[in-house]
């Protein structure tokens, strides 16, 4: 057998030069098996022996140049052999194929060797994990998160999150957007420049950096290839425009969402381009293994001047555009601009890594996109992963794109509002219809091993990276078969799809289900038929982290934020009735067949783990579900109160508020259970305190609180002040 043939290595030949990696698989194969080996440096002209096997990154196959990304792997009963690959980042997935997958494969299987070509030469991570707030989630370990994403075959990883608790960014009393300033920082808040000296706390700098540095060397470890995920170009300090006030661009920050404007500098002026090239080249010479960089704008504090979708509006510098232009040439005029900084950080970078590439996000460009789109190439890339900001629901053509340029896919892997939610049918089949559709780069999510030890979309990833042709029931099967045992494996796949059904029915469209969720508290603020008829004092628990100023209609109607009116009456009831009837379904179901399931099961039996696990996974989502479906029941009763034409109307839209509550009462307290009886992290919890973005250990606290509030103005009278916008802070002003 292949394990049989390990053994027999008796030497590791590597590479005098070698990269981190290759010393990272020669170490796992004499953990694992090779234990009489020791690793040697040899010179690529020597000639190995008997009992040698070669660890090589290399573009030859059998002396013969090889394009694409690949692996080989090769062994025989004296252990002499190879593992080889194009890059860094396939040598640790090729080394767990070969001791997870072949290992039990007769020697004839592998003695002339095994060609692997993954799926999609760039497969990166989507996770706030390493990038964003849930970087504090407790039982989050980075380096098994890096392996784990080695392991399962992706080649990228986003690594700048901050080195601190929360970004230096801040603002008045009352302004909250300071805490999108905690993902996805820019590079001046890990270097800083000429013109910025000074203006960032020297210890905050160094934290950041270092915490890059170790990202970055984790990444080298496991042959990951690092880069940053961006909000750029961000908002200056305010102090900064005492000074440079001449250098001020656009504004950029949502006029109602902060009590405080955030501006941007002026991309055309040569000092501010030159502060850019400073910055880039600082963070390459200090972590120079950086291969890409993903840039997200127009959001999150960061925007280009006179783009059409500035939260402001158009707006911008004295430089770019003189007064008195048409429409035309301002998209122009913006577009241009936008390349020219896309372009600066493509070739300062490359000064260093000669293989750097720029992917950007054009979602927020959907007036400039035109005239940015053939302008791409040459290393500047995109992807299919920001259009929800394009009003009219179009994305680009691929005829207006240079044959060099990648097209990055999203691709949906779960969530993190109930982390290790099940969907391996529906995730299978959004990879294979990239794969399918000729897309070799791919943007998807993996939860971290060490909060979702049994999540069966991890290993959907991997299996759809190197193994394309297996079929979806055989990865099922197999996977189940190792979690329980056979007896019981065809019971975990039922369980698993009973879940993608639930995912799979849920109405994408309803507000703030994904990323915003957190944002807006609703697992912990008080489902009632009139919020402001609660004491300002009572709500305070929660509203300090929602993501509302004092005046955010936000806070007392759950269908509006912004003076953004997200659905009608009508189409709150509609998805609903289709929660009610197509995804709770499932999910009672399928936590009704886990316990069953586990009442049969020994408590010793190794698959316990797993159902027990899986149970409170699904528990969870039950609950989530069931707070979303009530979010649009509050809209439709609550709405439909106050629209109702006659008094039966009335009483028929406060029967249904009532239920809501009753609804959302029960919900909560199967919630609150849950919170209190289970080990299984099943919702990311931060180790250094609540904020905007993550729940705290105080989570069950805020959930009696609202259950204590529900409970004691479930009966009132729906109602939402409609001139919430017009007030100023604190009753005591309003009354006036």
């Amino acid at each position: 057998m292949v394990l049989d043939d390990l053994k027999s290595i008796r030497v590791i030949a590597v590479s005098p030069s070698s990269l981190p990696v290759v010393g990272t698989v020669a170490d796992r194969l004499i953990a694992s098996a090779a234990r009489q080996a020791r690793v040697v440096p040899l010179a690529g002209g020597e000639n190995p022996g008997p009992g040698t096997f070669r660890i090589t990154i290399t573009d030859r196959l059998h002396g013969t140049p090889r394009e694409g990304a690949w692996m080989f792997f090769r062994i025989g009963p004296d252990g002499s052999g190879e593992m080889l690959a194009s890059d860094a980042h396939w040598l640790y997935p090729l080394s767990s194929v070969v001791l997870e997958e072949w290992s039990g494969r007769q020697s004839t299987e592998s003695s002339d060797g095994i060609l692997v070509v993954p799926t999609f030469s760039w497969l990166r991570n989507l996770s706030d994990f390493l990038v964003g707030s849930l970087r504090n989630a407790r039982c989050f370990d980075r380096e098994q998160y890096i392996r784990q994403l080695a392991r399962q075959g992706f080649s990228h990883v986003t690594i700048n999150g901050l080195g601190v608790g929360r970004p230096f960014e801040s603002g008045p009393p009352g302004d909250v957007y300071s805490w999108f300033y905690d993902y996805s920082p820019d590079l001046d808040q890990f270097v800083d420049s000429d013109l910025l000296c000074g203006y960032y706390p020297a210890d905050y700098l160094s934290a950041n950096l270092n915490f890059l540095k170790e990202n970055a060397r984790l990444a080298a470890k496991y042959g990951l290839t690092p880069g940053l995920h961006i909000n750029s170009p961000r908002s200056m300090p305010d102090a900064f425009w005492d000074r440079y006030g001449f250098l001020r661009g656009a504004r950029v920050d949502h006029p109602r969402e902060t009590l405080r404007p955030r501006y941007t500098l002026a991309m055309s002026h040569p000092a501010v381009q030159r502060h850019y090239r400073e910055l880039v080249r600082k963070i390459m010479h200090e972590v120079p293994e950086i291969g890409f960089m993903h840039v997200w704008t127009n959001d999150s504090g960061a925007g280009f001047e006179f783009v059409s979708s500035l939260y402001a509006g158009r707006n911008g510098g004295p430089y770019l555009i003189r007064e008195w232009k048409n429409e035309e040439e301002i998209v122009r005029r913006a577009a241009d601009n936008v390349m020219t900084y896309y372009r600066l950080l493509r070739d300062e970078a490359r000064h260093v890594n000669g293989s750097f590439r720029l992917v950007c996000d054009l979602g927020p460009f959907y007036a400039e996109r035109r005239h940015i789109l053939p302008q791409l190439g040459g290393g500047i890339d995109t992807g299919e992963f920001g259009f929800f900001m394009d009003p009219d629901g179009k994305a680009y053509s691929q005829e207006m794109l240079r044959p060099d340029v990648i097209v990055h896919a999203k691709v949906e892997a779960g969530s993190t509002n109930v982390v290790g939610t099940p969907c391996p049918r529906l995730l299978y089949e959004r990879l294979q219809n990239v794969r399918m559709s000729g897309g070799s780069a791919v943007l998807s999510g993996a939860n971290p091993e060490t909060l979702a030890p049994f999540d069966i979309n991890n290993e959907v990833v991997r299996s759809v990276q190197f193994f394309p042709s297996r079929p979806i029931d055989e990865v099922l099967q197999q996977s189940a078969d190792i979690l329980v045992g056979p007896e019981r494996s065809r019971d975990l796949v039922r369980l698993w799809d009973l879940a993608d059904c639930a995912v799979r029915a849920f109405p994408t469209d309803i507000p703030c289900s994904t990323f915003g969720f957190p944002w807006f508290r609703f697992w912990v603020r008080p489902f009632v038929p009139d919020i402001d008829a609660i004491a300002e004092k009572d709500r305070a628990y929660y509203e300090r982290f929602l993501l509302a100023t004092f005046n955010n209609p936000a806070r007392v109607d759950f269908n509006n934020d912004m003076m953004w009116n997200f659905l009608t009456m009508e189409e709150a009831g509609t998805r609903k009735d289709q929660i009610d009837s197509a995804v709770l379904p499932p999910l009672r179901e399928a936590v009704a067949l886990c316990e069953d399931l586990m009442a049969r099961v020994p408590s010793v039996s190794p698959g316990r783990l797993a159902l027990h696990d899986l149970h409170d996974r699904l528990a969870a989502m039950l609950c989530f579900y069931t707070t979303m479906r009530n979010t649009v029941a509050w809209t439709e009763s609550v709405h439909g109160f106050l629209d109702a034409a006659n008094q039966e109307q009335k009483e028929a839209c406060t029967a249904l508020c009532r239920a809501m509550v009753d609804n959302e009462l029960e919900n909560t307290h199967r919630l609150l259970r849950l919170w209190e009886e289970s080990d299984v992290h099943w919702i990311p919890i931060s180790r250094t305190g609540e904020s905007l973005h993550i729940y705290g250990q105080n989570f069950g606290e805020l959930l009696r609180k609202k259950i204590d509030l529900m409970e004691r103005h479930a009966m009132d009278e729906p109602g939402i002040d409609p001139d919430y916008m017009w007030r100023m802070p604190g009753k005591a002003l309003q009354s006036q």
